[in-house]
């Protein structure tokens, strides 16, 4: 009888492997173009429409979604004895973005600020683990910078729990001890 199961079981793993074939797949390409659409353009007036291809593309990377979504070389030409610094200001539901430009058309310095956003995972994850039991209401994102850099970034965040409430300011950090300090 133990032959016989045995002898069953080899003869079910030789029978399953001669089962599967090998399927030659062809090769597919998955690309992803986020850039966004632009719907109206009066570069002469100053106003340029852009729809985002996904929800969060602007406030995601407000200065990348600029240099690729609006042409300032085009905005100079339009504007006739325009010198010195220009400020021009990207805005949506969520904020905005205030970038100057030189008379070059490069960015100098850029303000941004958004509110009710999603945090970035990392600082979220602190910032529940240290206030725990609490609920985040609404937060504020500040960012600055010269350039295209961001020098200067903080996330002021509301939180609740019953009937407390309180302010927590958060400012992104490039230390190995945290991910945000915490004021």
């Amino acid at each position: 009888m133990k032959k016989l199961i045995t002898l069953i079981l080899v003869a079910g793993w030789v029978l399953t492997s001669y089962s599967q074939e090998i399927i030659q797949l062809d090769e597919t390409r998955v690309n992803f173009d986020p850039t966004a659409e632009i719907v109206f353009e009066d570069y002469a007036n100053g106003i340029v429409k852009v729809k985002e291809k996904y929800q969060t593309q602007f406030q995601s990377d407000a200065i990348a979604f600029m240099k690729e979504n609006f042409d300032i070389s085009k905005f100079l030409d339009a504007q006739d004895g325009l010198s010195g610094d220009i400020v021009v200001t990207a805005r949506s539901s969520k904020g905005y973005l205030m970038a100057t430009y030189n008379e070059d058309g490069e960015i100098i310095k850029n303000y941004q600020k958004f509110k009710d956003i999603a945090l970035p995972y990392d600082i979220r994850n602190q910032l529940f683990s240290s206030h725990q039991g609490w609920t985040m209401t609404s937060n504020k994102y500040i960012a600055s910078g010269n350039g295209e850099q961001l020098d200067n970034q903080k996330y002021l965040v509301r939180l609740e729990r019953g009937g407390e409430k309180t302010k927590v300011k958060l400012a992104p950090s490039a230390s190995v001890r945290g991910v945000a300090s915490i004021d």
